[in-house]
C-alpha cells in the first residue's frame, strides 16, 4: 500500500489521501540512470558549480520547524485571468528566455486554487542563499545545473507558468503533470518507507513535481532543502529534467531503449516517472497527463 505524507509550509502531519488524490498522484518512480550509465556519466569529484552573479541576500535555507497543520485552510480565489501569452514547447536547442524576461511576463492575478502553497509560494531559494550543486544535471551536461535558480515567487499557477516559460515549455502539459504528481499541492510527500531527511517522515519524494531528493542517498542529490521548502525551486529543476531529456542529452537511455532521442517531450515526462525511455510504466504515466490535460483539470470545480 502507498502511503502519502502531507506537509505545509514544512509542518509534518500524516492524513490518509482521498480517492481523488490517490488517483491523481502516482507514486513517482526512480528517476535516475541505472547503476552502470551513472558510472559511466558522473566523474570522480562533482563538477564545478558556476553560478549566477547576483550576490545572496540572506543565509541559506535550513530546514523549517515541525508545526502543526491549520485545521481549516485558506479559501480558494477566483479563476485565472483570460488573455496572457500562452507558453507552448521550444524546439531542441532553442534559446531559452532569461528567467527573469519571464518573470516580467507574468500576469500577476490572484487566483490560487492551492492557498495552503503560499508559504512555500514565497520562498524564494536563490535570494535565501540556496545554491544547487553536485546534482545529476551536472554530471550529465554542463548548463543545466546553472540555471536552476528558484529565483521566482508568486502563486501556484505562476510559478508553474514561470518555470514552462524558461524551459520552454507548454504550460498545460507542466500543470498537467503537476496535477498527476501532487495535484497542485507542495505539501506533498511520497515514495515513503526509505531512508530520508528527519523532515521528510521517510519520504523520498516531495513537493508538486515530486522531486526525489530528500532520501539518503538522495535520488536527486543537492534538492534537499530548496525542493521541499520552496515551490518554484521545485518545478525549475523538475523542468531542467526533462529540458536535459528533451535536448538528447541522456545517452544513457539507449543502453535500455535505443529509440532514445532528442524531441520527444512526452517521452521525457515518461522518464520523470519511470526513470526509462517509453518502457509500460512511463507509457502508461504519458496517458495520465495527457487526459489530465485534455480535460483541464486545474479549471475543474472540485479542483
Amino acid at each position: 500500500m502507498r502511503i502519502l505524507t502531507f506537509v505545509l509550509a514544512g509542518s509534518l502531519l500524516g492524513v490518509a489521501c482521498t480517492p481523488a488524490q490517490s488517483a491523481a498522484a502516482p507514486e513517482p518512480r526512480s528517476p535516475e540512470p541505472s547503476p552502470t550509465a551513472t558510472a559511466a556519466a558522473t566523474p570522480s569529484q562533482p563538477a564545478p558549480t558556476v553560478v549566477p552573479s547576483i550576490a545572496p541576500t540572506a543565509p541559506p535555507l535550513t530546514a523549517p520547524p515541525l508545526t502543526a497543520r491549520p485545521s481549516t485552510p485558506a479559501p480558494a480565489t477566483a479563476q485565472p485571468t483570460s488573455g496572457a501569452r500562452a507558453y507552448r514547447t521550444l524546439p531542441v536547442g532553442a534559446t531559452l528566455p532569461s528567467e527573469a524576461q519571464c518573470a516580467n511576463e507574468i500576469v500577476r492575478d490572484t487566483w490560487e486554487p492551492r492557498p495552503d502553497n503560499r508559504a512555500a509560494n514565497q520562498t524564494n531559494a536563490w535570494t535565501n542563499g540556496f545554491r544547487l550543486q553536485g546534482s545529476y544535471l551536472a554530471t550529465i551536461a554542463s548548463g543545466y545545473q546553472e540555471r536552476v535558480t528558484g529565483n521566482f515567487t508568486g502563486t501556484t499557477d505562476q510559478i508553474l507558468r514561470w518555470a514552462a516559460c524558461k524551459w520552454g515549455f507548454d504550460e498545460d502539459d507542466v500543470r498537467a503533470q503537476a496535477v498527476t504528481e501532487s495535484y497542485w499541492r507542495q505539501s506533498l510527500l511520497s515514495d515513503c518507507g526509505v531512508t530520508a531527511q528527519p523532515q521528510a517522515n521517510g519520504c523520498a519524494s516531495m513537493g508538486i513535481m515530486s522531486v526525489k531528493g530528500a532520501d539518503i542517498p538522495a535520488t536527486h542529490p543537492g534538492t534537499w532543502p530548496a525542493a521541499y521548502q520552496s515551490t518554484a525551486f521545485n518545478v525549475d529543476y523538475a523542468l531542467a529534467v526533462r529540458r536535459l531529456c528533451f535536448d538528447g542529452k541522456e545517452t544513457w537511455q539507449k543502453q535500455f531503449n535505443s529509440t532514445y532521442g532528442a524531441g520527444d517531450v512526452w517521452g521525457c515526462i515518461g522518464r520523470w516517472f519511470s526513470g526509462r525511455w517509453h518502457d509500460a510504466s512511463a507509457d502508461t504515466y504519458i496517458t495520465r497527463v495527457r487526459s489530465t490535460m485534455t480535460a483541464r483539470t486545474w479549471l475543474s470545480s472540485g479542483f
